[in-house]
C-alpha cells in the first residue's frame, strides 16, 4: 500500500504540473570550461555547486570540495574510484577488512564505509542494509565519469543522513556532439583486461548518450601478512606461517564473474532527462586470514563479495515563475549483495548459494522523489530554497532468490525456519535458532520509508558578506526526527580572496539492519552526530597559483562496531582537530598541485562495557590486559602529503602525469603494539613487526605518459604503485586487539603493476 500510495504521487506530480521549462547546460565541455576560468571570471557565473542548494558562485561553496575530472581520470593510473581520491583529495586513504575496502577522510574511518554517501546524478547509491558506501567505488571502468565532486568532512544538512565523513558526487558523461569511442585498459600484474563503448547523438530536440563495459581480472598474488589464533605469523603461503594455503588472489574477480558497467542518458524537450544505469563490481575480503580453499581438487578464492544494482531516473527543472524555479527528481533503484565467507574451513560444503557459506545475502529495492523549490531575484539580496524527499525501502531475498534460502544479514536475520541458517544440521556450521538470542526471523524482509524535509536561506548582508542558514530534518519509520542545521559566513576580501567560516551537525542513522532489530527489541534507534566547525581561507597569486587552507574541529558521538555485541552500537565520544593545505599552479600546459592533511586525536571516551579500536587511548579488554596506551587514532596516518602534475610536451602530442602520496605518522597503530607488549602479549610476534618497521612512513609514486597520435587515437602507458618507502603496504582496519598476540594486524604489500590504455574515436 505504501509503494502504491507513493507511486501514484509521483505521477501526479509529474503529469499536472503545467509551465514553462529550462534545462541548466550540464553537459561535459561546461565543466572543463569551468575549471579553467580564473576567479574573477567565476565571481559572474552562476551555476549549482556542491555543499548547497542555493549558493550558484563555486568559490562561496560552505564547504571544502575537491574536483577530478574525465581529463584527472584517465591520466591518473588509478584502478577505481578508492585510487583516485587517495590520489588527489587531502588525507584521504583507505584500509582492507574482511568485509572489504573501508575508506577514511579527516581522521574518520570505521569497520564499513557507512559514513559517507555517494549519489550518481543527484541520487544516494549507499547499500543501506548493511554496507554503506560501496557501489561505484570499486568498478575498474571510470570511462563514463564526467567528473566527481568530494566534499571532505560533514553534509548531512544538503545530501542527507549519513554524511559524516564525507559525499562523493559522480556525475556522468553527457552528449556533446555527435561520436563514438573505443577505449581498451590492460593491467599486467592483476592480468585484468576491459573495453567499454560510448556513443554521442544530438539533435534539436534531444541529446543522447550510451555506455557499455566489461572487465575481466583474476587477480594478483600479492604478499600478504597475518597471524592466526595459534599465534603463528608471517606471509601467507611461506613455511610457518599463519597458514600454509596460498594467499587470496588479490582484487580478483568474483567467482570469474567480470565487472560490468552499462548507462544510457537522454534529453529531450528541454527540460527533462531520463537515465538508466546498472553496475556490477566485486570485492576480495582481505585480511591475514584470506587464503584460498581447496575445491574440487583444485584452489578457489572463497572470500568475496559481489555488488550489483540497477536505477532508473527522470529528472525535470522548469521555472515556475520569474523568481520561483521547480527541480523534480525521481528514481526507482534494485541493489543486490551476495557474500561468501566460509565460515568454517572443515565444512565440506563449498556451494557458493548456501547460507553455510554465506555472511551476507539480500537485495533492497528504493522509491524516491525529491522536489526542491528555489528562490532568486536579481533585485533581492535573499535567495532561498525549500524542497522534501521520500523514499521507500524494501529489503528482500537476493535477486532470483527464495524466500527460505536467499536472505541473510550476517549472525541475526535470516528467512525462518525454511532456511539452512536455521537450526544444527552440523556441528560448527554457522547457524541459529528461535532459542538464539541472536536470532531474528523476517520471512520475505521487510519495508521501511523515510520522509525529509530541507531548506536554505542565503542572504548578501553586503558587496563583501554573505549568510547561510540551511537546516535538514529527516525521519525515518524507525527513528525519532533527526535535525542537521548549518550556518555559515562568507567573507569576500576582494575578487581573488575568500574567508568562510562554518558550524554545522551532521547525523547518520544506523544500518537498516540494526534499526530493525532494535525496533523488534524496543529499544531507541539514536543516531550517531558529528558537531564541526570549520574555517576556510581561498586565494589567487596571480593569474596561475591557487591556495587554500582549512582549519576544522570535530565532536562525534561514534557509532561503529563495538566487539562485546557484535553489532554497530553507540561507542563512544570522539575529539579531534586537523589542517588541510592544498596549493595549485597551473597553466595551458603543465599542472603542478601540492596538498597536505594533519589530523590530530584531541580526546576519546569509550562508554562503560563497549570494546572498540577507534582509539587506544581509552581501551580496555580485561580477560587480557590489554589497556589505555597514547593519545592518537588507531586506523589513521596523522599526515598525509600528496603531489601531482601533468607536463604537456611537443606542441600537446604528449603528456606526462606523476603523483607521489606519502602517509607518515601512524601513531594510533604504535599505541595499539605498544599495549599489547604492555599487558606482555607474545614477544616474538611483536618484535617481528618491529624488525619489519611495519608503521613506517608508507611513500609510494604512479607514472603515466600519453601520446596522441592525432584527435581520433591516443594511447596512455601507466605504472602504478613504485614502491619508495613501505613496501606499498595496504595496511587492514583494525577494531582493537582482543589477543595477546597481534591477531588483529595484517597488510597487503601491493605490487608495481604496469598497464595500457588505448582510445579511438571515430
Amino acid at each position: 500500500m505504501k509503494a502504491t500510495y507513493l507511486l501514484l504521487l509521483m505521477s501526479l506530480l509529474v503529469w499536472n504540473i503545467d509551465v514553462v521549462s529550462c534545462r541548466a547546460d550540464d553537459g561535459n565541455e561546461a565543466m572543463e570550461d569551468l575549471l579553467e576560468m580564473s576567479l574573477s571570471d567565476l565571481m559572474d557565473l552562476e551555476v549549482e555547486v556542491a555543499g548547497t542548494i542555493t549558493e550558484t558562485n563555486p568559490l562561496k561553496t560552505p564547504a571544502s570540495v575537491t574536483t577530478l575530472t574525465a581529463e584527472d581520470i584517465a591520466l591518473t593510473p588509478a584502478r577505481n574510484l578508492l585510487d583516485l581520491m587517495e590520489i588527489y583529495v587531502p588525507g584521504a586513504l583507505y584500509f582492507n577488512h574482511s568485509v572489504g575496502p573501508v575508506m577514511g577522510m579527516r581522521g574518520i574511518v570505521a569497520d564499513r564505509p557507512y559514513k559517507f554517501l555517494v549519489n550518481v546524478n543527484g541520487i544516494n547509491v549507499n547499500i543501506k542494509a548493511h554496507y554503506g558506501a560501496r557501489l561505484e567505488l570499486l568498478n575498474w571502468d571510470l570511462d563514463d565519469i564526467d567528473r566527481v565532486e568530494i566534499i571532505r568532512g560533514p553534509g548531512s544538512v544538503t545530501y542527507g543522513p549519513g554524511a559524516i565523513g564525507g559525499v562523493i558526487n559522480i556525475y556522468t558523461k553527457t552528449s556533446t556532439e555527435d561520436k563514438v569511442v573505443w577505449n581498451t585498459k590492460y593491467w599486467e600484474e592483476y592480468e585484468s583486461i576491459g573495453s567499454n563503448l560510448s556513443f554521442s547523438k544530438t539533435s534539436d530536440t534531444s541529446e543522447m548518450y550510451g555506455f557499455i563495459s566489461g572487465v575481466n581480472t583474476e587477480g594478483s598474488r600479492a604478499d600478504i601478512y597475518g597471524v592466526n589464533s595459534s599465534g603463528a605469523y608471517g606471509y601467507l603461503g611461506t613455511p610457518g606461517s599463519p597458514s600454509s594455503s596460498p594467499a587470496a588472489s588479490y582484487m580478483a574477480d568474483y567467482d570469474n564473474q567480470p565487472q560490468v558497467k552499462a548507462h544510457v542518458d537522454l534529453h529531450f524537450k528541454d527540460n527533462w532527462r531520463f537515465w538508466a544505469r546498472f553496475n556490477q563490481a566485486n570485492s576480495e575480503l582481505m585480511q591475514g586470514s584470506a587464503v584460498q580453499y581447496e575445491v574440487d581438487g583444485k584452489l578457489e578464492d572463497f572470500r568475496q563479495t559481489r555488488y550489483r544494482y540497477g536505477q532508473v531516473a527522470l529528472e525535470n527543472h522548469r521555472e515556475v515563475t520569474d523568481t520561483w524555479s521547480l527541480k523534480q527528481l525521481y528514481g526507482i533503484s534494485s541493489i543486490d549483495v551476495h557474500n561468501v565467507e566460509k565460515w568454517d574451513s572443515g565444512l565440506v560444503d563449498n556451494n557458493r548459494e548456501s547460507l553455510l557459506n554465506i555472511g551476507w545475502v539480500w537485495s533492497e529495492h528504493e522509491l524516491y522523489a525529491r522536489y526542491m523549490f528555489r528562490y532568486e531575484d536579481d533585485d533581492n539580496p535573499l535567495k532561498g530554497a525549500i524542497g522534501t524527499e521520500l523514499s521507500f525501502d524494501m529489503i528482500r531475498p537476493e535477486w532470483g532468490g527464495s524466500a527460505n534460502d536467499s536472505l541473510r544479514l550476517g549472525k541475526a536475520i535470516i528467512s525462518g525456519t525454511g532456511s539452512e541458517a536455521y537450526g544444527d544440521l552440523k556441528e560448527g556450521t554457522y547457524q541459529y535458532d528461535a532459542d538464539d538470542d541472536e536470532y531474528y526471523a523476517v520471512g520475505n524482509g521487510w519495508e521501511t520509508y523515510t520522509l525529509s524535509l530541507l531548506g536554505e536561506l542565503n542572504y548578501s548582508l553586503n558587496d563583501k558578506n554573505t549568510a547561510l542558514v540551511s537546516a535538514r530534518v529527516d525521519k525515518h519509520e524507525y527513528t525519532h526526527f533527526l535535525f542537521s542545521p548549518r550556518v555559515a559566513w562568507i567573507h569576500q576580501y576582494d575578487q581573488e580572496r575568500f574567508f568562510k567560516l562554518i558550524a554545522q551537525r551532521s547525523v547518520r542513522m544506523n544500518t537498516q539492519e540494526e534499526l530493525y532489530m532494535n525496533e523488534v527489541r524496543g529499544q531507541d534507534n539514536d543516531p550517531e552526530i558529528l558537531d564541526t566547525i570549520e574555517a576556510i581561507y581561498t586565494a589567487k597569486a596571480g593569474p596561475y597559483i591557487s591556495y587554500q587552507g582549512s582549519l576544522f574541529w570535530n565532536r562525534n558521538d561514534v557509532i561503529a562496531y563495538d566487539y562485546t555485541q557484535a553489532r554497530s552500537a553507540p561507542l563512544g565520544t570522539l575529539q579531534s582537530m586537523g589542517l588541510e593545505l592544498e596549493g595549485k599552479y597551473k597553466r595551458d600546459d603543465f599542472v603542478l598541485g601540492l596538498n597536505h592533511s594533519y589530523v590530530k586525536q584531541i580526546d576519546w571516551d569509550l562508554d562503560n562495557g563497549t570494546v572498540s579500536g577507534i582509539s587506544y587511548s581509552d581501551y580496555s579488554y580485561p580477560s587480557t590486559g590489554i589497556s589505555s596506551n597514547g593519545n592518537d587514532l588507531s586506523n589513521w596516518s596523522n599526515h598525509a602529503t600528496k603531489l601531482y602534475l601533468n607536463q604537456q610536451l611537443g606542441d600537446g602530442k604528449c603528456t606526462l602525469h606523476g603523483d607521489l602520496v606519502t602517509f607518515w605518522g601512524f601513531e594510533g597503530l604504535e599505541d595499539g603494539l605498544d599495549a599489547l607488549e604492555n599487558a606482555g602479549g607474545d614477544a616474538t610476534t611483536i618484535n617481528d613487526l618491529r624488525e619489519k618497521d611495519v608503521y613506517e612512513m608508507r611513500m609510494t609514486a604512479n607514472l603515466s605518459f600519453t601520446y596522441r597520435f592525432s584527435e581520433n587515437l591516443n594511447t596512455t602507458l601507466y605504472v602504478q604503485n613504485i614502491p619508495i618507502v613501505g613496501d606499498n603496504k595496504r595496511y587492514s582496519y583494525s577494531s582493537g586487539y582482543k589477543k595477546l598476540y597481534p591477531d588483529k594486524t595484517s597488510w597487503v604489500e601491493e605490487p608495481l603493476n604496469v598497464g595500457i590504455r588505448a582510445q579511438l574515436k571515430f
